[in-house]
């Protein structure tokens, strides 16, 4: 199973009902919603943005964001093959 398809760490009852296998859920608890394409790399730019001027107190969160944006990519690949499927057929 991907990695962001489990919600390994995720342990709020209040939003259990909005996970399913379109939320990919980063290293701290994250939750991103993404559907599609567009939405995964919204994603992926605005955490690009928080890292480009890190500031030094929080090297360990620009770590946290790349694996976030390693999640991302991993989403983004697996909607890529879906639609290179679907368009298949």
């Amino acid at each position: 199973m991907m990695s962001w398809m489990t919600n390994r760490g995720f342990e709020s009852n209040q939003c259990a009902h909005r996970v399913d296998l379109t939320t990919v859920i980063g290293g701290r608890g994250n939750m991103y919603l993404c559907p599609n394409i567009s939405t995964v790399d919204r994603h992926i730019v605005g955490l690009y943005e928080r890292i480009q001027d890190p500031d030094p107190r929080f090297a360990e969160l620009v770590h946290e964001l790349w694996k976030d944006i390693d999640l991302l990519l991993e989403r983004r690949m697996f909607l890529q093959l879906d639609l290179q499927v679907s368009d298949a057929e």
